[in-house]
């Protein structure tokens, strides 16, 4: 039988092709942190840094460095004093080194509302903030991964509580706030729950200086959360709302924007009603252009073992989008509604799950964006499995 040349070049092409590998990197004992949550950053040494939002010496989260052996330094524990406690994800490092973030919890005593924090190289804790709570904001540790975003000298983010006086109760629908070197804070916008949204996610900005974010719900009719605009005055524009339903309910956890003004992102919720996890739906992975018209790339839900309700943000290598899914892949008495996934999908709408949790050694509840190292290999969190149950940090080759 003769093979023609095309057929042979296929063959040694695929078999020459590396093989998808997973592995844990670190596994959580609890003293050392618990529920690792948030996109871990990679410095130019190949070393990672990211959060735990429980454990350490006092139960109220860590700050940790990985480097590129696996070796685990713990860089500060909080006490959930003045000092903040349960740091909720995302880190950005300066040229220096020191590290800036995020808590929910301690800061001010009489409210315990979270800090905006700088951590320098020699482990010293400096509270940029302490949030007051009312006017002024407050941080949850349920609303997802937060972090601050460097614009010249100063910092910016959101706090998911807090702003316009009975928007949620007592609690208020979120802000966005500055906050400067010299531990100077103004909020710039408090929103309403109304047109303009509520319950502010993570922020990007643009080279011009534009901070760009998302609203995670809203009390008007027909409005499941927004993609917003602002400068750095506080002049907030509407570019887009969600509609509720089957075009996704509630995005999160961080945007990607391309120079044409398109937008790339997910949602918790919406999509397909019939999804395990609920009638609202398992969520779905979208694309917005510039003329703020949105397309689906991915509806999680309709199959269990492609994964249900991303808890990341999007990691961009074109021309392909990667993510995790806190629930769906493998359904077993670790995990009711499936142990998460580690997922692919191209802008021409391919799908791909790179790795079904277990909810064992492996981890369960990965959360979080996935990070990327110079060979290619993804780094990731799961909060929960591991040896001691604790969480892990983990690198998949896609």
């Amino acid at each position: 039988m003769k093979v023609t040349l095309a057929l042979l070049t296929a063959i040694l092409l695929a078999s020459a092709a590396p093989a998808q590998t997973f592995k844990v990197v670190y596994s959580f004992s609890f003293t050392d942190g618990s529920s690792p949550n948030g996109s871990l950053l990679r410095d130019a040494d190949g070393n990672l840094y990211g959060t735990t939002l429980f454990g350490g010496k006092s139960n109220r989260g860590v700050v940790f460095k990985l480097d590129s052996t696996g070796h685990y330094t713990s860089l500060y524990q909080f006490t959930g004093q003045t000092d903040g406690g349960l740091p909720i994800g995302r880190l950005i490092r300066d040229s220096a080194g020191n590290l800036y973030g995020v808590t929910s919890l301690g800061g001010d005593p009489t409210c315990s509302c979270g800090t905006a924090f700088e951590l320098q190289t020699n482990g010293t804790l400096t509270v940029l903030h302490a949030f007051q709570g009312g006017q002024d904001g407050a941080q949850n540790s349920g609303q997802g991964e937060l972090g601050l975003v460097q614009i010249g000298n100063d910092f910016y983010g959101s706090a998911s509580f807090g702003g316009v006086g009975g928007c949620d109760g007592s609690l208020g629908c979120g802000v966005v706030y500055q906050v400067t070197p010299t531990q100077q804070e103004t909020v710039l916008y408090r929103f309403t729950s109304q047109a303009d949204g509520g319950f502010p996610q993570d922020l990007i900005s643009d080279s011009a200086g534009t901070l760009y974010g998302e609203t995670g719900g809203s009390y008007a009719a027909g409005n499941g959360g927004t993609i917003f605009n602002m400068d750095t005055s506080g002049n907030l524009k509407t570019l887009y709302t969600f509609p509720e339903g089957v075009r996704g309910t509630s995005p999160r956890w961080g945007l990607i924007r391309h120079d044409d003004g398109t937008f790339y992102g997910v949602t918790q919720y919406g999509g397909n009603s019939n999804c395990a996890l609920g009638s609202a739906g398992c969520g779905v992975v979208f694309t917005l252009n510039a003329k703020s018209k949105e397309h689906l790339l991915h509806t999680f839900g309709k199959k269990s073992k492609d994964g249900a309700m991303p808890l990341g943000a999007l990691l961009e290598i074109a021309p392909n989008f990667y993510g995790v899914t806190a629930y769906g892949g493998i359904t077993n008495s670790n995990c009711t509604f499936g142990c998460g996934t580690v997922y692919g999908v191209s802008a021409t709408h391919k799908y791909k799950v790179l790795y079904r949790f277990t909810g064992a050694a492996d981890g369960e509840l990965p959360n979080g964006g996935l990070t990327q190292d110079d060979a290619g290999n993804l780094y990731g969190a799961a909060q929960s499995g591991g040896n001691n149950n604790n969480g892990v940090i983990f690198e998949i080759t896609p």
